[in-house]
């Protein structure tokens, strides 16, 4: 007689681990609401504005900040603090030189930073990665998409922050607080013309101080969900039938 296998091992979220030629496949059961993620984002302090800019750590090709938040996140089960964040990211890929410098090796070559300026780019990209995420989850209990996926590939090469499948179709998706650099983003971003069966769409939304939430960390919510959602309609009607 064949017994059910269990969801999980007997920690509680080990779904599988599968070694394949050069990689391991982890995969764990970890549930997330937007509630809770609310909760979190409420209790967070966040220091990120008014901070150093310093020009050549503001062109680097720096690692993906989003690798930290989303290995922390599988790994802890809860959103990082800001000193939580910066430790995983300059662990992961620093070397400490003195108390102002850290660098790092790409290319062949040791690259030399301004330790307060690295932490500064990625204190200012700590409510982007909380927005993306939040996001991702309300989409996912809205019930309105057939399929909502993020793939860390797609965000930091392709700056796509959600594959959406809808009445049928699938939209690769942008979602960015409405500013300049965001404008010129998605101009640049519609003007390719690549032929693709998955449509880029660029969401520009504001956020009012008035939604802002108890921290300084503004969410999106079911409103711009539905901005979503009438673009992608608008974008269906407009898809040549196959």
């Amino acid at each position: 007689m064949q017994y059910p296998l269990p969801e999980t091992f007997a920690d509680g979220t080990t779904v599988e681990i599968r070694l394949e030629k050069e990689s391991v496949l982890y995969e764990r059961k970890i549930t997330w609401t937007s509630g809770l993620i609310e909760q979190q984002v409420a209790a967070l302090a966040y220091s990120g504005e008014n901070l150093l800019r310093d020009a050549e750590v503001e062109k680097a090709k720096l690692p993906p900040f989003a690798l930290a938040f989303y290995k922390f996140l599988f790994f802890k089960g809860q959103l990082p603090t800001e000193q939580e964040l910066w430790t995983q990211y300059l662990i992961a890929h620093f070397g400490v030189l003195d108390e102002t410098r850290i660098h790092y090796f790409r290319k062949g070559t040791w690259r030399v930073y301004n330790a307060d300026a690295v932490k500064a780019r990625l204190l200012r990209s700590f409510p982007s990665l909380i927005r993306d995420f939040h996001f991702f989850v309300l989409c996912q209990e809205s019930g309105r998409f057939q399929e909502v996926k993020y793939s860390l590939r797609d965000d930091y090469f392709n700056g796509v922050d959600l594959t959406l499948t809808y009445l049928n179709k699938t939209f690769r998706v942008a979602v960015m607080l409405n500013s300049e650099r965001a404008r010129q983003f998605k101009e640049q971003k519609y003007s390719r013309h690549a032929a693709t069966s998955e449509q880029e769409v660029v969401m520009l939304f504001d956020l009012p101080r008035s939604e802002q939430n108890n921290g300084k960390i503004k969410l999106f919510s079911s409103q711009h969900i539905q901005q979503l959602i009438t673009e992608l309609e608008k974008r269906t009607h407009e898809l040549p039938r196959i």
